[in-house]
């Protein structure tokens, strides 16, 4: 897996595309945001190369330490309040 830090480096969609072909790709958002890229053909594939890739080990066992989380509770009663929202509207 390759980790891109795009406040460090600068990729346009085509350079990005031609990393993912090769392997997944973790994007690092200067606003701390991480998205993950991938090809999307085969997720066994996928899994396993992950799987074995010890710099994704790193990131979840990185992501599994991190205090920045949102409780069960919260994210509950966001959803009862968005249905609720939902039904109001016509």
């Amino acid at each position: 897996m390759k980790t891109v830090n795009l406040e460090e480096e600068k990729l346009d969609l085509e350079e990005l595309i031609k990393l993912a072909r090769k392997e997944p790709v973790l994007l690092l958002m200067p606003d701390g945001k991480e998205f993950f890229i991938s090809e999307a053909d085969d997720f066994e594939r996928e899994v396993e190369i992950l799987r074995r890739s010890p710099a994704f080990q790193k990131f979840l066992d990185k992501r599994s330490k991190s205090k920045r989380g949102i409780r069960l509770e919260e994210i509950e009663k966001g959803i009862e309040k968005e249905l609720e929202e939902r039904k109001d509207t016509p």
